[in-house]
């Protein structure tokens, strides 16, 4: 080993250590940039600076590494055959990875969801998953389940794929309950309205728009009553002692018992 290629080396290995502290620097001002506000104007730029700066990292290290190579004399034709076999054999052997970071391009273009926005999604072959943005990447978005308080990876080709409901744009949430009872009732008009008033009585629900009450299936089990009533953003995704779904639920199941109605515990 000769006295330049000694020097080269270690002037590459200080070159390359230097473009990462720069690439970590770029990231950390863009995620400052992103972090100055906390209004839903700032959260959606909040969601394009995550997957910017994941970019602008491997950006800045792929044109070191380039430069490193051609200054130690490697000529350029082989730096760009190099790159493009690496690159082929990551496409061939990442598709997964490859789909997910596709995706969330998409993800970030379309303006699906943005940070601290409260998401569902129904998936297929899954359960689905549902809980608050919390961390969005190129690859994959966490979220924070509310009530649990345990946290979900999703890979993006997930979100894109699937069907997507975004809670957190809905100016007034609806809260939908369902309740079955006996179909030995003669008659559940009465209770019906009893119950929509008893309902609408309840401080924290909405005067806009109007509770319903309504008869939404008749099985062999019972007559299953589906009432709907509209609350504050921030009531609908309150936990805890103060989630006043809770209350309703037992408001709703008093009400009708009151009116004479008989009450099925469903499965």
């Amino acid at each position: 080993m000769t006295m330049r290629s000694l020097i080269m080396g270690v002037v590459g290995i200080v070159y390359l250590i230097a473009s990462h502290f720069v690439a970590k620097t770029v990231a950390y001002v863009l995620s400052r940039v992103s972090n100055k506000k906390d209004t839903p104007e700032s959260l959606k730029w909040s969601t394009a600076i995550h997957v910017m700066k994941s970019f602008m990292y491997w950006i800045i290290m792929c044109i070191a590494i380039t430069i490193l190579f051609l200054s130690i004399g490697i000529d350029g034709a082989a730096v760009i055959t190099i790159l493009g076999s690496v690159l082929l054999a990551i496409g061939l052997g990442m598709q997964g990875t490859l789909s997910d970071m596709a995706a969330g391009i998409m993800l970030m273009m379309s303006n699906a969801f943005s940070m601290g926005h409260y998401i569902e999604v129904f998936d297929d072959a899954r359960d689905g998953v549902n809980g608050t943005v919390k961390q969005f990447n190129i690859l994959y978005t966490t979220l924070l389940d509310d009530n649990s308080g345990v946290s979900f990876i999703v890979p993006n080709r997930i979100l894109h794929s699937n069907a997507l409901k975004n809670h957190s744009t809905s100016k007034t949430p609806i809260v939908v309950d369902v309740v079955t009872i006996s179909n030995k009732n003669v008659s559940i008009a009465k209770a019906l309205e009893n119950l929509r008033v008893d309902v609408q009585k309840q401080a924290r629900v909405l005067k806009e728009p109007k509770v319903t009450t309504n008869v939404s299936d008749i099985t062999a089990k019972g007559t299953n009553i589906e009432v709907r009533y509209p609350l504050s953003t921030d009531d609908y995704y309150t936990s805890g002692t103060r989630n006043i779904q809770n209350v309703i639920k037992t408001l709703i199941r008093e009400s009708l018992i009151n009116s004479g109605v008989k009450l099925i515990v469903r499965d």
